[in-house]
C-alpha cells in the first residue's frame, strides 16, 4: 500500500487539529509540512530542568497507555539558540484515523492531569 504525501499531511492536520488549543498548559508548535509536531509548555516554570521533568511525566504516562512519545533532544552546549523543552509527536503512514484520535485523547487526558 502506497501512502501519498497528501494522505500523510491529512493525518498530521487531523492530529494537529485535535491537539491545538485543546490542552490547557501546552501549545502545539512546528511546521505544518513536517511529519512531527512538538508540544511545549505554554508557560515555563522558570526552570528548564523542571519543564523537562513535567514533560517527561506526560511522556511516561502516555507510554504506560501504549502511546509512544519522546522528548525532543538537543545538544544543549552546542546549540546557539536552545529551543524550549518539548514533546515530539510523529505521525506515521501506518497510523489509522482511529489511532490518531485515541493518541490525541490520551495526550490531552494525561497532560491535563499532570499539569493541574
Amino acid at each position: 500500500m502506497i501512502i501519498t504525501f497528501e494522505e500523510r499531511s491529512h493525518k498530521l492536520v487531523t492530529l494537529r487539529g485535535a491537539l491545538n488549543g485543546s490542552i490547557s498548559g501546552l501549545k502545539v508548535v512546528g511546521e505544518s509540512f513536517s511529519p512531527a509536531l512538538h508540544l511545549q509548555l505554554e508557560e515555563s516554570t522558570g526552570s528548564r530542568e523542571k519543564d523537562i521533568k513535567l514533560l517527561q511525566e506526560i511522556v511516561n504516562q502516555c507510554m504506560s497507555r501504549s502511546i509512544a512519545l519522546t522528548q525532543a533532544r538537543y545538544l544543549e552546549k552546542e546549540e546557539k539558540c536552545l529551543p524550549p523543552p518539548s514533546i515530539r509527536v510523529v505521525v506515521t503512514v501506518e497510523q489509522t484515523e482511529e489511532e490518531l484520535e485515541r493518541a490525541a485523547a490520551t495526550i490531552k487526558e494525561v497532560a491535563q492531569a499532570v499539569l493541574l
